[in-house]
């Protein structure tokens, strides 16, 4: 007891004269996670987000959307500046290799492109003139061609005499001139089309220039958007990124002059007219994805029908059975050597992008594909790994 009351005059000794009491640390006991609960739950309760948060996140949502409606607007020009931007890239490997036998880099796009127009030249020269002068003389003789036609076949005969046709095919031909100038509004409609889509090709051909100049450049200026700490490995994946890039473009030129040479074989075993023109046609528009032999067979299926309907025949069966096996067989092959992508995934991607997107997305889908595996490669799966 004396000992007890000892230890309470102390106490008191120690509040009266201002100490701070502090009870023995023994005595604390840790607070419990329910015991916090509840005097959480027993407090004021939590206040909800304030109006500035609200007001921001109203207004970040209106900015998105805007941005967004802005780029539908131009989607036009997006659609050209990433198209230029892709070929920037993909020509960007050739542009080096010319920079690493000593030409500067302005000189070297200028040698590739100068050596594109004189292709594209030559296609041209190759193909307008002959295609006017079979044109014209097609549309001379046409009335001749039904008269022989005619002359084989009894039923046919009798048909052509009784309504004329080769009388009212000479009127038509006369009258052609005027019919054009009658149809001057449906003519400079399709001109005005056609110039469009010169201006839009002019545009693409001026930004990629500016874009291969500029690509170091540009390349720079977008790491730096990135924060420091993170420079290093954003680079170590954009550039495997755009050599698959420079890769698929390198593989789709190897399919078009593929499918030109072989086209012009073809052409040659048959006897078809124009043969070098033809195939110039096939490999240009082989650069499409998927139907770009197709496109390219056209001219071609017309002149040989023109020679005799078993050439015609012949041709047709000639580019179903190449577009068959140049999607299932050549570029899947092709484009797995160029991008380390599966056959199943070259050809999956080039028909969701061109469902999508037509001939812009089955241009890119494949890069883009080789893209997404590389970083679930480099970036999602070690991470999934880690965790």
């Amino acid at each position: 007891m004396a000992r007890g009351s000892r230890a309470r005059s102390n106490l008191v000794a120690k509040r009266g004269s201002g100490e701070p009491f502090a009870p023995p640390s023994s005595k604390l006991k840790p607070m419990s996670l329910k015991e916090r609960g509840r005097i959480v739950a027993s407090g004021r309760p939590r206040e909800g987000p304030s109006t500035a948060t609200i007001a921001r996140v109203i207004l970040t949502a209106v900015g998105i959307v805007a941005l967004l409606y802005a780029i539908y607007l131009v989607r036009s020009v997006v659609v050209l500046v990433l198209v230029s931007a892709f070929l920037a890239i993909g020509l960007d490997p050739a542009v080096r290799r010319l920079e690493d036998l000593g030409l500067r880099r302005g000189l070297a796009v200028a040698v590739l492109f100068v050596a594109g127009i004189i292709v594209l030249a030559g296609f041209v020269l190759a193909v307008v003139p002959p295609l006017v002068s079979q044109a014209t003389t097609f549309v001379t003789d046409l009335p001749n061609y039904v008269q022989e036609i005619a002359e084989n076949n009894p039923r046919l005969r009798e048909f052509v005499a009784q309504n004329d046709v080769t009388g009212r095919l000479r009127d038509a031909t006369k009258d052609l001139p005027r019919l054009i100038q009658g149809s001057l509004g449906g003519v400079l409609g399709v001109a005005g089309s056609i110039l469009g889509k010169f201006f839009s090709l002019i545009t693409v051909l001026v930004l990629t220039i500016y874009f291969l100049l500029s690509l170091s450049k540009i390349r720079a200026g977008t790491l730096k958007l990135i924060p420091r700490s993170r420079r290093p490995r954003a680079q170590q994946l954009a550039d495997p990124i755009l050599g698959k890039i420079g890769s698929y473009i390198e593989g789709q030129v190897t399919i078009a002059l593929l499918s030109g040479g072989l086209a012009f074989l073809f052409f040659v075993i048959i006897g078809l007219p124009f043969p070098v023109a033809l195939a110039l046609w096939v490999s240009i528009a082989g650069l499409i994805p998927l139907v770009g032999a197709t496109i390219g067979a056209i001219p071609a299926i017309i002149v040989a029908f023109f020679g005799s309907i078993g050439d015609g025949i012949a041709t047709v069966l000639y580019f179903i059975i190449y577009q068959q096996l140049e999607n299932y067989l050549i570029a899947p092959r092709i484009f797995t050597r160029a991008v380390d992508v599966s056959p199943a995934a070259v050809l999956l991607a080039a028909l969701i992008g061109g469902s999508l997107l037509g001939f812009i997305g089955a241009l890119m889908a494949i890069p883009v594909a080789a893209s997404l595996k590389l970083i679930m490669q480099e970036v999602v799966i070690p991470k999934t790994e880690s965790s």
